[in-house]
């Protein structure tokens, strides 16, 4: 019987897929943001993700993995704040944006390749993935989870009992501002961007219900892992 690391109880336990019928393991792994070229520490993510998936195979189960490409959204703070890594990268190289991601998005699969890495059943770039990630800000927001400020829509982490579960964070003594940008707009200190509302100098932004906006990083992999995993990607390997 295989077994897994599960993070949450801290054990390692039998692996069964949610599929089970099928024998199918569905998957999720972070791909890169391709504003530069990946270095030795990224690609040991891939190593061990490529891994994992040869000994699935081995064990007989069939895979529907989908790495995400992160090409937009990823702030240079990880607090809600800073450049976009993108347009920053761009403007270090004179070049455009779309530019830089093609340009590290070929370097990145020319360099897996030479490793031998199997790539994933589907790549999901971020920037073709807008309007998933805003009809999922919606849904979330009518489901009571998200708000929306003068800067954006947050996650309204107080009405999720279990946030901080899977970390074993204590909330209570986490600072505010540590990680996540202190605004007096913001239900809770600990509430996190999923949209955010495009400054004009801003370059990669859409239009949407809440005016031109780009995509917070958390709500990019959420979205793109309910597209091609359905409902149940709680159940995933990430």
């Amino acid at each position: 019987m295989l077994k897994v690391w599960n993070t949450l109880t801290r054990k390692k336990e039998d692996f069964v897929p949610i599929n089970i019928k099928e024998n199918v393991v569905n998957m999720y792994s972070c791909g890169p943001t391709v504003y530069n070229r990946a270095h030795i520490g990224n690609m040991r993510a891939y190593v061990f993700m490529d891994t994992l998936r040869k000994v699935l195979k081995y064990n007989g189960y069939k895979l529907n993995h989908v790495m995400n490409i992160t090409d937009v959204g990823h702030l240079t703070s990880d607090a809600d704040e800073g450049e976009d890594k993108m347009e920053k990268s761009a403007k270090e190289k004179n070049m455009s944006v779309y530019e830089i991601a093609k340009i590290y998005t070929d370097a990145f699969f020319k360099d897996i390749n030479k490793l031998n890495i199997e790539s994933p059943e589907h790549i999901a770039k971020a920037t073709e993935h807008i309007k998933q990630m805003e009809d999922y800000v919606i849904q979330i927001m009518n489901n009571g989870y998200a708000y929306e400020t003068s800067k954006g829509v947050y996650f309204d982490t107080s009405k999720l009992e279990s946030y901080g579960e899977l970390s074993k964070i204590d909330l209570k003594n986490q600072k505010a501002g540590a990680r996540i940008e202190i605004d007096p707009e913001k239900k809770n200190p600990l509430d996190f961007a999923i949209w955010i509302k495009a400054p004009k100098e801003h370059i990669m932004k859409w239009d949407s219900k809440f005016g031109k906006c780009y995509p917070g990083w958390h709500i990019e992999c959420s979205a793109m892992s309910k597209e091609y995993l359905g409902d149940d990607n709680h159940y995933s390997l990430f």
